[in-house]
């Protein structure tokens, strides 16, 4: 099995040197480092993590941090958790890093589950998939002072600092833009369809989408809805269209939400009779009957971009926050109104 010493010897260089170009060291120059690298290759050499790691007390291992999940199958069942995984594991296969993720039922079960992630695993590096107000896991990561971490999302209190970083989209324009959309085609009367403010993302959408009705001058309404419960999304669902039978289309938080919208609709005989738009440009929208216009927000970018911030020298870095474009995507669920 060959060493950093055969590598150093194939590439004419130093061990240290070999040893500094392999861990990309700005003390050496792009000709060497592309030395090192062919040599590396014609030995099949493949760096000793494990070892270096017990030197350095740390691990090539992201943590991935998702959400606390209200029931088994509730992140399963999102793929927009799945494309962002994708986008952050293509960077990190690029760099030889892992990706180890965490999750729990309770927020006490989640902070405990990253705390061992810490300490017993020595990882140093995270990534939340999520931004929620006056979360005490991202409070108590924030006082772990040697992990750096990037927030999908941006954070209510904090501003970027060496230590967090924040990758997002301008989710206000995003619901301005959808909002827009449906009124441009002739909806008068929305609604914005939602199961949690406490989530920053939600927040800046419904911003948006009162903007949007602010300047078309119409008013519009908001129903909260559960992640969870089809049977008293149902009864909500009814109470509400009997109260409002002016309701033209909705504005849903998601794609899941908006989905969830469709099945309960299907179910009262009124599939066709509400348009929809939801958010994230899923999988599963063009499956979706009728299939569903939504804003795209291309998560796996979300996920390349977040995982590259993380893994980038803090001393080279020209910016603390990445906003990834919007786009929407147009099907069947918002026909022009005639």
């Amino acid at each position: 099995m060959a060493t950093i010493k055969d590598v150093a010897r194939v590439a004419g260089v130093s061990t240290s040197t070999a040893s500094r170009a392999l861990h990309d060291s700005s003390m050496i120059s792009e000709a060497t480092k592309r030395r090192v690298r062919r040599a590396m290759k014609e030995l099949d050499y493949s760096p000793n993590y494990s070892a270096q790691n017990l030197v350095n007390r740390t691990t090539n291992t992201i943590g991935v941090i998702l959400p606390v999940r209200e029931s088994q199958d509730s992140l399963g069942n999102n793929p927009f958790f799945m494309q962002i995984i994708q986008g952050i594991s293509s960077v990190c296969s690029e760099n030889d890093y892992m990706v180890s993720l965490a999750t729990g039922r309770t927020d006490d079960e989640l902070q405990k589950n990253i705390q061992t992630l810490i300490r017993s695993g020595n990882i140093t590096k995270l990534i939340f998939l999520y931004s929620r107000k006056a979360d005490p896991v991202f409070e108590f990561v924030k006082q772990e002072k040697k992990v750096s971490c990037v927030v999908v999302g941006r954070s209510y209190e904090d501003a970027p600092q060496k230590t967090v970083r924040f990758v997002d989209n301008n989710n206000d324009q995003a619901g301005k833009d959808a909002t827009t959309f449906m009124l441009v085609k002739g909806y008068n009367h929305l609604v914005f369809a939602y199961t949690d403010m406490d989530e920053l993302v939600q927040t800046e959408r419904y911003q948006g989408y009162c903007e949007a009705l602010q300047e078309y001058d119409k008013k519009g309404s908001a129903l909260q809805l559960s992640r969870l419960s089809d049977e008293e999304n149902a009864v909500k669902l009814q109470t509400f269209l009997a109260e409002n039978p002016q309701t033209e289309a909705f504005v849903a938080c998601d794609d899941i939400m908006a989905i969830r919208l469709q099945r309960l609709f299907k179910d009262n005989n009124r599939e066709n009779h509400y348009a929809m738009i939801g958010f994230n440009n899923s999988l599963i929208t063009e499956i979706a009957s009728p299939a569903l216009t939504s804003v795209d927000i291309f998560p796996y970018e979300l996920g390349e971009n977040a995982a590259k911030l993380l893994l980038a020298d803090p001393k080279n870095l020209t910016e603390q926050i990445v906003v990834i474009p919007h786009k929407i995507i147009e099907r069947e669920s918002t026909p022009d109104l005639g």
